[in-house]
C-alpha cells in the first residue's frame, strides 16, 4: 500500500521532460495495498497556464488517507515537482518525480510519466525508485480540478497559476 500512495503522490505532481517513460507493469484487479483518498495542490512556480504554449516548472503538495495493506501506514505527506510544456488545451504531459513521507517515518521517491489532459480522471503507473518500496509499482489516478469559472477566466486572462485535485492509489 504505501507504494500505492507513493505512486499517487507522484502523480499529483505534474512534470514534462525529455526523460523517456519507463515500461511497467499491467495493473492487476487487486492491488497488494492501496490509499483510497488523497488531496494535493499544484502550483506554477513562474507565471500561470494561458491559452500559449509555455514550459513550466509545476511543484505540488498532498496528503494520503485511508492506506490499507502495510502494518503502521494509514497515509502519507508528499511533494513533487514536474516540468512541462503546458498551456489551457494541453494540461501537461512528462515525468513526474515526487517525494513521500509515509504515517510511519519512511521515506520513498517515485517517477514516472505523468499524461495530465483534458480528460479525466489522469490515471498513470509510477515506479518507486527509492526508500520504502523500492522497485515497486503503482498505479495512480488523480482528478485535476477543471472547468470551473476561475480557470476559465484565467485562460483568458491573466493564467492559471494554481489548482487543485484528488487521487488514490494502487500497490502493483
Amino acid at each position: 500500500m504505501p507504494k500505492a500512495v507513493k505512486i499517487l503522490a507522484a502523480l499529483a505532481v505534474c512534470g514534462v521532460s525529455g526523460i523517456a517513460p519507463l515500461s511497467a507493469p499491467t495493473a492487476h484487479a487487486s492491488g497488494i495495498g492501496s490509499c483510497t483518498g488523497g488531496d494535493f495542490r499544484w502550483t506554477a512556480v513562474q507565471g500561470g497556464i494561458t491559452m500559449t504554449p509555455t514550459q513550466f516548472i509545476f511543484t505540488s503538495v498532498g496528503r494520503l488517507w485511508g492506506c490499507t495493506g502495510y502494518p503502521g501506514i494509514t497515509g502519507a505527506t508528499f511533494t513533487g515537482v514536474h516540468e512541462a510544456r503546458s498551456d489551457c488545451m494541453h494540461p501537461a504531459d512528462g515525468p513526474l518525480t515526487v517525494n513521500m513521507l509515509w504515517s510511519n517515518g519512511d521515506t520513498s521517491t517515485l517517477w514516472g510519466p505523468w499524461p495530465v489532459g483534458m480528460s479525466q480522471p489522469t490515471v498513470g503507473p509510477m515506479q518507486v525508485i527509492s526508500g520504502f518500496g523500492e522497485g515497486s509499482w503503482v498505479s495512480v489516478s488523480a482528478t485535476y480540478e477543471m472547468m470551473t469559472p476561475e480557470m476559465v477566466m484565467g485562460c483568458l486572462g491573466p493564467g492559471i497559476p494554481t489548482g487543485i485535485g484528488t487521487l488514490s492509489a494502487t500497490m502493483m
